[in-house]
């Protein structure tokens, strides 16, 4: 594993969280970081892959 893929992982479990406050206090800004942080999850996986 590489330094991507291993940041990958914490900022899944950080955009799980941020998304599920998100559906359950229905607070826009809670969708948008979980947001930004699921596409940086994809992006450092993706990267971390090609490595």
């Amino acid at each position: 594993m590489n330094t991507f893929s291993i940041i990958a992982i914490p900022f899944f479990a950080v955009a799980v969280v941020m998304l599920t406050l998100g559906f359950t206090r229905k607070n826009r800004t809670f969708f948008i970081v979980g947001g930004v942080f699921m596409a940086s999850t994809v992006v450092n996986t993706v990267i971390g892959l090609s490595l």
